[in-house]
C-alpha cells in the first residue's frame, strides 16, 4: 500500500502542470470596425445558394448581422 502510494505520488508530480487557458478575445474588437468596409466573401445560404456582398445588397444597401453562437 505505501509502496503504490509512493508511485501514484511520483506520477503526478512528473505529470505537467495544467496550462491556463488562452486570452479570451475582446468581442467589440472582433469584425470590421462602424464605418470600415466589409472584405469580400463568398458563402452558401441555407438552400446552398453561393451569396457574395454584391448579391445580397439592395438598392438602398445591405443591414449584415454577425451572430456568434456556441449553441450551433
Amino acid at each position: 500500500m505505501l509502496l503504490a502510494s509512493l508511485i501514484l505520488l511520483a506520477a503526478q508530480a512528473a505529470a505537467p502542470a495544467p496550462r491556463p487557458d488562452p486570452p479570451r478575445p475582446d468581442p467589440m474588437t472582433l469584425g470590421p470596425a462602424v464605418g470600415q468596409s466589409l472584405p469580400a466573401f463568398d458563402v452558401m445560404d441555407s438552400k446552398g445558394v453561393p451569396r457574395t456582398f454584391e448579391s445580397l445588397k439592395g438598392r438602398d444597401g445591405l443591414v449584415l448581422v454577425f451572430f456568434r453562437s456556441a449553441d450551433w
